[in-house]
């Protein structure tokens, strides 16, 4: 077989592959392929798809927590997801700075506990500007004091309250804050070696601008999956999974209370325009249909029922007869062209 190499030819493109002189295969069709280091040692847990959902879920988080933000802090607000990557935990830790602001949260009824990391640039820019100032404050390398965090207390439950708003389009998940370091060291939400999602958001406020790390242990995103996987399973149709009883009663109940048109169409007339503009009240118009032929109740516009005009005493009534029919059938149907 042509396509096998020998030996001597696997080892050179072994050695020029080492020596980097080659970045990308070519295909017949003339194609490249680019080639991606591997680590079989730290294989990705998560597939891109799986990984998908989550990055759904958090861009719509920045985007509430610009309006947010910007609302409450009355300044201009950018919020943006740049990156989504798995790493290890110890990797995470290090690399953050010896100071930051880390705020562990659990999401009942999923498993661990998460992480939300402050860049000091962002945690003063934002206390300044709670104060009264714009932000554009520089950066000390010192631990917040108990003021400083009660005053960023707000912005931190925010962002805890708008991440609980964007889980919820994915499964109901109650978020708790349950403490705050300033040493990542000291955080130990899981073990140095295990396996995390970190979602990282760039923030501009005003003249203050900062990283925002979110970070997730792998046991509390496989729960995630599992349940969105028994959820496909569990789907009807194409379509999602059909309504139960109660949410059909709540619809039906919901489209009874809905005005509808209803019209009686008693006939039509042709008239010369000058004779239209010389009409005045108490003139009688022949209409094309005689008194005996039935009329056509129609519903938001559609024909559905024959009628039969009459009156009772100063009313005018129509009395329903057969109804319609829109494909072929016993009934009668009438062509309304």
């Amino acid at each position: 077989m042509p396509n096998i190499l020998n030996q001597d030819e696997i080892d050179s493109l072994l050695g020029a592959m080492e020596r980097g002189e080659i970045d990308k295969l070519e295909t017949q069709d003339g194609k490249g392929l680019r080639i991606a280091e591997y680590n079989f040692r730290r294989p990705n847990l998560i597939t891109k798809d799986q990984l998908r959902n989550f990055q759904a879920i958090h861009e719509n988080f920045a985007r509430e927590m610009a309006s947010s933000l910007a609302l409450f802090l009355r300044s201009q607000v950018e919020f943006n997801l740049v990156s989504t990557e798995q790493q290890l935990y110890s990797e995470f830790i290090a690399s953050l700075s010896n100071i930051s602001h880390c705020v562990v949260f659990s999401a009942e009824p999923l498993p661990g506990a998460a992480i939300v990391e402050i860049n000091l640039s962002l945690v003063f820019g934002f206390v300044d500007m709670l104060l009264g100032g714009k932000g554009d404050v520089e950066t000390e390398i010192r631990v917040p004091t108990e003021i400083e965090i009660a005053i960023l207390n707000p912005i931190v439950d925010r962002i805890i309250e708008r991440l609980e708003s964007s889980w919820k389009s994915l499964m109901d998940v109650t978020l708790k804050k349950e403490r705050v370091e300033s040493a990542p060291e000291y955080v130990q939400a899981a073990p140095t070696d295990a396996p995390v999602v970190v979602l990282a958001f760039d923030a501009k406020i005003g003249l203050a601008n900062g990283i925002i790390n979110i970070c997730y242990p792998l046991p509390m995103i496989q729960q995630v999956n599992e349940y969105l996987s028994e959820a496909a399973g569990k789907m009807d149709s194409y379509y999602g999974k059909k309504a139960d009883g109660e949410t059909r009663s709540q619809v039906m109940d919901a489209l009874f209370k809905v005005p509808i048109p209803l019209s009686v169409n008693l006939g039509t007339a042709r008239v010369r325009g000058r004779d239209l503009m010389s009409l005045r009240p108490g003139d009688v118009l022949m209409l094309d249909c005689a008194v005996s032929d039935p009329t056509v109740l129609s519903i938001s516009g559609r024909p559905v029922f024959y009628g039969r005009p009459g009156r009772i005493k100063d009313k005018l009534y129509v009395r329903l007869g057969e109804r319609l029919c829109d494909s072929d059938g016993d009934k009668p149907k009438l062509n309304f062209d």
